[in-house]
């Protein structure tokens, strides 16, 4: 389970760019989780959980916003929604030649203080 992991970096992020601010406290953090990243939104929530028990941001909100994946054909130029556990061929020919074009990342979208 790699988002145990992706969760220990954002806290380390988070509570440096609390210092760094001199923020008094974090009420939300929102997460962006592309579908094609790999990361699985509810087992990120729950990691979260895990990682933040016992520290300042044990109480604040976790929202996490899902960015739909797109893919590009090389065959027919057309680009189409994509999820992981799609049968990953383009819908409009049928091929196979595919590039992602969004929805690969994990990006720490905002960090709003009480």
């Amino acid at each position: 389970m790699h988002e145990l992991g992706i969760c220990d970096a954002l806290l380390k992020m988070v509570d440096k760019i609390a210092r760094e601010e001199q923020l008094d406290g974090i009420s939300r953090i929102t997460v962006e989780v592309g579908t094609l990243s790999g990361v699985v939104p509810k087992y990120l929530e729950d990691c979260w959980t895990a990682v933040t028990d016992g520290t300042p941001y044990a109480n604040s909100e976790f929202a996490i916003d899902v960015v739909e994946g797109t893919a590009k054909c090389f065959d027919c130029g057309q680009e189409f929604l994509a999820g992981i556990n799609d049968r990953l061929v383009c819908p409009f020919c049928g091929g196979d030649k595919l590039v992602p074009v969004s929805g690969r990342d994990l990006t720490l979208k905002e960090i709003l203080a009480e």
